[in-house]
């Protein structure tokens, strides 16, 4: 099954694949799935969320997406994640990003690009020190 059509699934019937349906769950199978793929499905997620939100390099992918999903300021910590496991908002806005991030990433030029944006908005930010 291919990934975006296996996520379209996921999100409309979580309980088919042995989920409660929450933002924390969602993104543990993610990791899992990440996992179980050597750390290639995700790559570049984390950098794309980045650029797309223009701060937050200090933060996980899970944390970058709550913030996108909300806009007028996301709570802090675990604060944030506990707010965020029954939040239609969050878990859609989950899905539509791996879905837009699918449809980017659809070969290496595709990596290379996200990365290379990455690179350009981290050269960009004044406190940004190469070594």
């Amino acid at each position: 099954m291919e990934y975006r059509t296996q996520f379209q699934a996921i999100h409309k019937r979580p309980q088919l694949y042995g989920l409660d349906g929450s933002y924390g769950q969602y993104c543990a199978y993610l990791a899992g799935l990440d996992a179980g793929n050597d750390g290639r499905l995700l790559t570049g997620f984390r950098e794309w969320l980045v650029t797309r939100l223009g701060d937050g390099n200090n933060l996980t992918w899970q944390g970058l997406v709550i913030h996108l999903a909300r806009p007028d300021g996301a709570a802090g910590g675990r604060a944030a994640v506990e707010s965020a496991d029954r939040d239609p908002a969050v878990i859609d806005t989950l899905f539509a990003l791996l879905d837009e991030f699918f449809a980017l990433r659809v070969g290496p030029p595709d990596l290379v690009r996200i990365y290379d944006d990455y690179l350009t908005w981290l050269k960009a930010q004044s406190w940004y020190q190469p070594t």
